[in-house]
């Protein structure tokens, strides 16, 4: 009876292991404060309107990159800024004490088991993503290094945030 169990516990094990390798994980970790509001927006859409779409987005993409990543635009008292999920997550700068809303485009094949749910846990953000746009709006509080990351903390990127996005 006990070898049985040792058995199955080997197995699911290896399995659990193996799964994660397949997913292409990476571990990131680190917690933050801040507060957030999340919402979802995506839309489902054929190979055709998803490669108009990246099209689209290479030419008018909210935000310039930048070392830290994507920089947001800020207008209206809103600062924008666009990504595109690419098996991984992209890092982001945005400044602090404006809300962002932040669009993420996700294509057929992109995402997977892992990514398919990002957390920004200093924010209180769960965000499931699907093909399509998915928005995520939070303030950020304080600036520094936000660690966010998929639901299993395996595969993850980083918010910076600044006082003054211009400098």
């Amino acid at each position: 009876m006990k070898k049985s169990f040792y058995l199955l516990g080997s197995v699911l094990a290896i399995a659990l292991i193996g799964i994660v390798l397949l997913s292409g994980c990476t571990r990131s970790s680190e917690n933050t404060g801040g507060t957030a509001v999340n919402s979802n927006s995506s839309q489902t859409q054929t190979s055709s309107e998803t490669q108009n779409t990246t099209t689209q987005q290479s030419s008018s993409s909210s935000g310039a990159k930048s070392n830290g990543g994507t920089k947001a635009t800020v207008s209206d008292g809103v600062q924008t800024v666009t990504t595109t999920l690419e098996r991984g997550y992209a890092p982001i700068v945005v400044q602090m004490g404006i809300p962002v809303k932040w669009t993420i485009t996700a294509e057929n094949g992109d995402l997977s088991g892992c990514n398919n749910k990002m957390l920004i846990r200093s924010y209180g953000v769960e965000q499931k993503l699907n093909v399509g746009e998915n928005v995520v709006e939070f303030t950020p509080t304080k600036s520094g290094t936000i660690p966010y990351s998929c639901w299993m903390g395996m595969v993850g990127s980083t918010i910076t945030v600044v006082d003054d996005i211009n400098q």
